[in-house]
């Protein structure tokens, strides 16, 4: 039984009184209060209480909540206390304390009206001590720059394991001696150390500020199975918060991280919002695998949701985004931006280790937001931008006089002996100077045309590409009652590209909930869900291309001749024709993805210290795609043999592939991954807390289930209800039905330690062992252990350092591990397939098709192996205004997949083996400075630079000649993406045609080295960024510059269609202005390295080159320049609202902001306006535009 009894309440007092009484009687209330703390204490008020064997904690929330006085004490301690007894009628509340807290080892202090209570520390009689070792209680309080209260900083007295952390207003109690030192830390707070002496504890109550760290620490680090103190953490890792990380006007996050990471090089291959770009963490590791790092989303590993070909993600260069699945995005391509928290990056073997197989590429591990205990919480954040299209201002290419005025010197020179490449039309300078000679026109009308033709000066860039507008749309909800709480978002993104059927429509939904269900078990629950459309261009129509390439004098209406088609059907075919737009509305290409991700994980608390974890998810990826041309396009016509209206006889419809109706490929493919993982996890404190021990076991099964159908059938009719009326014949020449079925397995154990000596010294040890089905059942390397070591020595915390005033912080890392890789295209089994059913594909007496052999078996298949050896600082300097991580890495591969070439008994040209080696070394240099750091100034500056160089070792891949000129091939000795050019020694004096030096004066074409010279390589060397924020009271402005160095590229052909092998361009083929100072008499060749244009009598063949020497000139050394650019990727200007303004419109924060992308390029002037970046080929290879843009962000 219990009776309580309090004192009034003030605020039943107050009710029902008018706003001036309320403001007059607070007023007098803070005076008689101050007056009140001048006269008497609080522990002098009465209080009646009584309370029979409850436990010591209700009994102090009982007498709080009476009082409605501040109680500050440790919650483990009063825990410990006996149970309390006690009857008090009308007594002060200092004698019922005493009552309460007796023989509880607690005593009890006022404080600034509230009570700390605090355990006593005796001084036993036996021992005889000075007055300046007796020790005295500390009082003091721990605040922010604001003068808000900081709960939870660290109160560590120095030379001794005493200490506390402060309660939620901030409040401190600590016994200490005369002179003692003690130091005030906590996580992205500067470290404040402060010497006490007697006189000064018992007259001052200490008020400690903690300033913001320079750069926040993170409190931990998060690698996809455990949580690690980053004090604890030994291995090479990154990691960006949200803010740091997010980029308005972008629409996925891998493109946002350019620059920002050191070590991971991020290549745009194209400006379409579905391009993917090229992610290298460290350099490349496979040749035929893929080399992208693997992408984990709350501890759950997201793989790519279509299985492209590694090929195809490999090759930055090649047209390689024109297949099935083109438009589809890479694993993170679903999440919506807003929902991250941070992302880390584990870059050496001792960080992927833990992930065995997969992780030779590095790791990227997303962790996004959850919720937080309290009302809900509602964000809003929304980006607008505008999307400039490209225009022809910086580009080397010719208007419509110069380009007639080319034709007009071409024909005085009698070098037009064809002139309209055997295509009647009268649309072009030679078309109608063929008209005239045939006298089907005028010479006045010849004029007239001409005329009309110099001034079109046609600009499809304005007529394929736009200046589009793009947004975002984010919202989220947030909050928790008790031990649950709940995260969930929605967002719409509408992204259009500068291209006019480039587009992007993206649906994401998020949930996450997290639950505390008993003292021991804790709940995570997961599920995120996105849908994606995107729109794009069908093979082969390239608008860039076309815009480059395509002469201005044509009109966009015309409908003019290209080529004549190929397939015989026709005994004299007319000309195909072409008309750009009207390919645009006869063709596309559709992409759409559905993906969603549950995860569930369960932490049982076995003991203190023990923890088991089960982590498990199921991840579903559904993706569609449509590409077509419809019969009145050109790629059609080409098939079909003649233009849309042409009337064939029924002869030729009969021997047409497809006579009516046109082209669909239709393709779905679902992809299912299920991994579970147990995992035991124990961390303990040793020697009295001195040093730190933390072992994990688990074990992890993966599957992952691909099933696919390709279809490409004839006789599609969009126009009749999207139906296939397709011929017996079309059937038979281009039916195609592809099914795909793969199946992976993989079994994994894994284990490590990490043991904290002294939070000084800090050793770590992985070990993991993966077995895949992938070998097949006969094979010896299906289990690969994978292993890291790793150690950190925190040299700040050495007595010697801790009292420097330059050195804030500093740590040596040093690791060596072990990755591996499988390539998943290749298997050990021989692998046949039918060829098409053709009359000289079967056998005429079985009737059963013919054997394809694709490829050879190869039961030594192996794991592909990498050993990297790692070695870190990070310092820190001048109270951490100054903040500097450096790497230096070295990474050998080995065991690697290439194509060997085989003799030709085998019946197949080559065949996969582990027998390749590669070598990557490089440095990782991060610099932060703080230069300004003030309450209403502040000036950041950040430094990242990384430089890879990569070698190729022992290969016996098979190069073929293409593979040198284009930077595929695979060459010992020489860099990954290193590829090669003609020699080019001048122009030939008597004819203007460029000349090539051929060592010993004969080209081998089985060895390509013998007449080419290696010309560096395309992807860069060195790349980084720095970045400026500047913040002034309200305002903050945010400029970020990214940089590549190293890189080499081609400049883009003079002309990219010739009539024949003389290099005279095709009449509607718009070609550079450095054509006007071609060589045109002998002497030229002194002032000039543009060749001629010559007559077709001439042998444009130089030896025994494979290619014309126009072909060579474009692919020489001379056409070769320094591709390293220097880019500012973002410009932005942000004002936070004030408070008082905000708070009026019943909102707690707003952030508005106006932003630009891409605002300049700085490149070699030889690029002529060419993008250094991008390559210029494929369908999605479309430049990289400015971009306006407004953001805001809202919280409620």
């Amino acid at each position: 039984m219990k009776k309580m009894l309090g004192l009034p309440s003030f605020r039943r007092v107050m009710q029902g009184h008018a706003v001036p009484l309320l403001l007059l009687s607070f007023l007098l209330l803070v005076t008689g209060i101050v007056r009140a703390q001048s006269s008497y204490s609080v522990l002098d008020s009465r209080i009646t209480y009584h309370a029979s064997g409850l436990p010591l904690p209700t009994v102090l929330k009982e007498i709080r909540a009476i009082t409605k006085l501040r109680f500050t004490y440790n919650n483990d301690l009063v825990r410990k206390g006996p149970a309390v007894t006690v009857d008090q009628k009308n007594g002060t509340l200092r004698e019922l304390l005493k009552r309460v807290l007796a023989n509880s080892g607690l005593e009890f202090v006022e404080d600034l009206g509230g009570v700390v209570i605090y355990a006593e520390k005796p001084t036993p009689a036996s021992e005889k001590i000075s007055e300046k070792e007796v020790a005295f209680r500390v009082l003091g309080q721990v605040y922010t720059n604001d003068g808000e209260p900081l709960a939870g900083a660290t109160v560590q007295i120095l030379g001794s394991r005493d200490g506390t952390t402060t309660a939620t207003d901030g409040v401190f109690s600590l016994w200490m001696t005369d002179h003692q030192q003690f130091r005030v830390s906590m996580l992205g707070m500067k470290t404040v150390v402060r010497t006490v002496t007697r006189a000064e504890a018992e007259k001052v109550f200490m008020k400690i500020k903690l300033d913001t760290a320079a750069q926040a620490i993170s409190e931990v680090v998060v690698n996809g199975y455990q949580k690690i103190d980053a004090r604890m953490s030994t291995a090479a890792v990154y990691t960006l918060t949200a803010a740091e990380a997010l980029q308005p006007g972008e629409t996925s996050i891998d493109k946002m991280l350019q620059g920002k990471v050191p070590g991971l090089m991020i290549l745009n291959s194209s400006g379409s919002v579905n391009a993917r770009p090229t992610v290298r963490m460290r350099g490349t590791s496979t040749f035929v695998g893929n080399a992208s790092p693997l992408w984990v989303i709350d501890d759950v590993v997201r793989p790519d949701p279509v299985d492209i070909s590694a090929t195809q993600l490999n090759n930055v260069i090649s047209d390689a985004q024109t297949g099935d699945f083109s438009l589809i995005g890479g694993a993170i391509s679903g999440l919506n931006p807003y929902d991250i928290e941070k992302i880390t990056f584990l870059k050496d073997a001792a960080a992927t280790a833990i992930y065995g197989v997969r992780a030779a590429n590095g790791v990227i591990v997303v962790t996004t937001k959850r919720g937080k205990a309290g009302p809900m919480q509602v964000s809003y954040n929304t980006s607008l931008s505008f999307q400039q299209r490209p225009s022809y201002s910086n580009l080397n290419l010719m208007n419509s006089q110069q380009r007639v005025q080319l034709s007009r010197e071409l024909y005085a020179g009698g070098l037009l002996q064809n002139t309209s490449n055997g295509l009647a039309e009268n649309i072009s300078y030679e078309g109608l100077l063929q008209a005239l000679n045939s006298r089907q026109i005028t010479e006045p009308q010849f004029k007239t045309a001409v005329g009309k033709l110099q001034t079109n000066n046609t600009d499809w860039f304005k007529l394929l590409f736009r200046n589009a507008f793009n947004m975002t749309h984010s919202v989220s909800m947030g909050g928790g009652a008790g031990k649950t709480t709940y995260y969930g978002s929605l967002s719409y993104t509408d992204g259009k590209g500068a291209a006019q059927l480039d587009g992007l429509k993206r649906y994401t939904a998020d949930l996450a909930i997290h639950s505390e269900a008993t003292k021991r078990l804790t709940l995570d629950f997961k599920l995120m869900g996105n849908y994606s459309e995107s729109k794009g261009y069908y093979a082969g129509v390239n608008p860039l291309n076309y815009a480059l390439q395509t002469s201005r004098i044509l009109d966009p209406s015309v409908i003019y001749p290209v080529n004549i088609s190929g397939n015989g059907v026709l005994p004299k075919p007319p000309p195909i024709t072409f008309n750009m737009q009207n390919e645009l509305a006869q063709t596309e290409n559709n992409n759409s993805i559905r993906s969603m991700t549950v995860g569930l994980v369960i932490s049982y608390k076995i003991a203190n210290g023990l923890v088991f974890r089960n982590t498990s998810s199921a991840i579903t990826d559904a993706a569609e795609s449509m590409q077509a041309a419809y019969e009145g396009s050109k790629a059609i016509s080409d098939k079909r043999g003649w233009n849309l209206g042409f009337e064939p006889n029924d002869k030729q419809l009969a021997q047409s592939p497809i006579p009516y109706g046109g082209i669909a490929t239709i393709a779905n493919q679902n992809v299912l991954t299920l991994n579970t993982r147990n995992m035991l996890e124990y961390n303990t404190g040793l020697f009295k807390g001195r040093d730190q021990f933390i072992a994990s076991a688990g074990v992890e099964i993966n599957s992952s289930q691909i099933k696919g159908v390709s279809s490409t059938q004839p006789g599609y009719f969009p126009d009749r209800g999207m139906a296939f009326f397709p011929s017996p014949a079309s059937m038979f020449a281009i039916g195609r039905t592809t099914l795909t079925r793969v199946l992976t397995n993989t079994l994994s154990m894994f284990g490590t330690a990490t043991y904290s000596l002294n939070s000084r010294y800090i050793f770590s040890a992985t070990v993991r062992t993966d077995g895949s089905n992938r070998f097949g059942q006969y094979s010896n390397a299906k289990f690969l252990p994978n292993f890291g070591l790793a150690g950190k020595w925190n040299v700040a915390s050495e007595s010697w350092l801790q009292t420097s005033r330059i050195f804030s912080g500093l740590d040596l890392r040093a690791t060596f591990g072990t990755q591996g890789n499988v390539v998943s295209a290749v298997g050990p089994e021989l692998i046949a397939s039918y060829l098409p059913v053709t009359k000289d594909n079967y056998n005429p007496i079985t009737g059963v098709p013919f054997l394809n052999i694709k490829s050879l078996p190869y039961p030594e298949l192996r794991w592909e192996k990498t050993y990297q050896w790692n070695f870190g600082v990070d310092l820190s300097l001048f109270d951490r205004r100054v903040n500097v991580n450096a790497d230096y890495y070295i990474k050998h591969s080995k065991d690697l997949i290439v194509s060997r070439i085989l003799p030709f008994e085998y019946g197949i040209a080559d065949m996969y083996k582990n027998a390749g080696t590669l070598t990557n070394q490089g440095l990782e240099i991060h610099l932060g400075v703080e230069a300004i750091r003030s309450k209403n100034v502040n000036l950041t500056l950040n430094f990242i630079n990384s430089k890879n160089f990569n070698q190729i070792g022992t290969n016996d891949f098979h190069n073929n000649y293409a593979d040198y000129l284009t930077g595929r091939a695979f060459v010992p000795g020489r860099p990954i993406s290193g590829f090669y050019s003609y020699i080019y020694t001048g122009l030939n004096g008597t004819n203007g045609l460029p000349t090539f030096h051929i060592p010993g004066d004969k080209a081998n074409l089985d060895d390509p080295t013998t007449f080419l010279v290696y010309s560096g390589q395309l992807q860069p060397v060195f790349n980084g960024s720095f970045s400026t924020s500047f913040r002034y009271k309200s305002f903050a402005t945010t400029a970020e510059f990214y940089y590549a160095l190293g890189g080499h590229k081609r400049l883009n052909p003079l002309s990219t269609q010739v009539q024949s092998n003389n290099g005279v361009p095709t009449p509607f083929t718009n070609v550079s202005k450095e054509l006007i100072d071609r060589w045109r008499k002998p002497g030229d060749e002194k002032v000039t390295n543009v060749p001629a244009i010559v007559d077709v009598t001439t042998n444009t063949f130089y030896g025994n080159f494979p290619d014309d020497v126009y072909a060579a000139y474009n692919q020489s050394d001379l056409r070769v320049v320094n591709s390293s650019f220097m880019r500012c990727r973002s410009f932005r200007l942000d004002y936070f609202w004030p408070q008082q303004m905000v708070r009026r419109i019943g909102v707690k924060s707003i952030t508005t902001g106006l932003f630009i992308n891409n605002l300049f390029t700085v490149a070699s002037s030889k690029l002529h306006g060419q993008d250094p970046e991008i390559d210029g080929v494929g369908t999605t290879a479309l430049p990289i535009t400015r971009q306006y843009g407004f953001n805001m962000n809202v919280n409620f």
